[in-house]
């Protein structure tokens, strides 16, 4: 059974409709990674009988939208408790500290990195208050990473309303502050473009106004091919938002993205 928190639900936000078309999403629960990965989490949660491991982000998130076969990411797992013990075991099996605290080991072709819980990069800035697990959907980049699931358990956790901005393809951003801002908005650009998103929260579309007039479209390409070795933000992607974060502070969002959709029009010859 798929269990969410019972955390009140974040205030719901504004959103803009980019006007495409998408598949709902089937209504079972999100998939388990493939049978070596459970292996280790099970070898995992069993040498840490007074800590959880728990799926983060990414893997869960592209097991839903995409299935299976669009799962190409880094698995990410936390743990919650025991961190000692858990560090004994993973330097046993190979791992390898990584540049921000936690560890990094290959497992079946997959990289995995583990993070103590409490040692997370916005939890350690002071960003976000450490309550419970549950914070960590507070840390993530966007909406669609923000979910857990606790190996152990078999319990997923994420905000009230993940499942409902999931599946009508809303991209919203949650942490702005970033130890790689250009990283960030490659990434967002990019899950923008290859994620099917059919709708953005008016923050979200703030955040790629202000990205695209921070970053050129050669920047952001760049750094994309550098990141994913390759690219699949659009120039028209990028000049649309670089054009809504024009007349910022002066006009309401909704007439910004008119007059931004007219000058990609425009600069595309649809006038002609």
């Amino acid at each position: 059974m798929l269990r969410t928190s019972e955390r009140p639900q974040r205030a719901s936000r504004k959103q803009l409709d980019l006007g495409l078309t998408h598949e709902p999403l089937p209504e079972e629960s999100i998939a388990h990674p493939s049978r070596t990965i459970a292996e280790f989490l099970d070898f995992l949660t069993a040498a840490m009988p007074d800590g959880d491991v728990y799926l983060f982000g990414g893997v869960l998130r592209d097991l839903a939208l995409l299935g299976k076969r669009g799962f190409n990411s880094d698995i990410d797992l936390v743990v919650e408790g025991d961190w000692d013990n858990c560090i004994q075991y993973l330097e046993s099996y190979g791992a390898k500290r990584n540049k921000f605290g936690g560890f990094r080991l290959f497992l079946g072709g997959w990289p995995i990195d583990i993070w103590n819980a409490r040692e997370t990069w916005a939890i350690k800035q002071g960003l976000v208050e450490y309550r419970s697990i549950f914070s960590l959907t507070e840390t993530t980049v966007l909406n669609w990473d923000a979910i857990l699931m606790n190996w152990r358990a078999k319990a997923f956790i994420h905000p009230a309303n993940y499942l409902v901005m999931l599946r009508e393809r809303v991209l919203d951003v949650v942490l702005e502050a970033n130890p790689n801002p250009l990283g960030m908005a490659v990434r967002v650009f990019r899950h923008l473009s290859l994620k099917n998103a059919s709708k953005v929260t008016f923050a979200a579309a703030e955040y790629l106004a202000n990205s695209a007039n921070k970053y050129t479209f050669e920047e952001i390409r760049t750094a994309e091919v550098n990141s994913y070795g390759d690219s699949v933000v659009q120039r028209q992607t990028h000049d649309f938002f670089r054009y809504l974060g024009v007349d910022a502070g002066t006009h309401h969002i909704h007439q910004r993205y008119f007059n931004a959709t007219e000058l990609v029009k425009s600069e595309l010859g649809l006038f002609d």
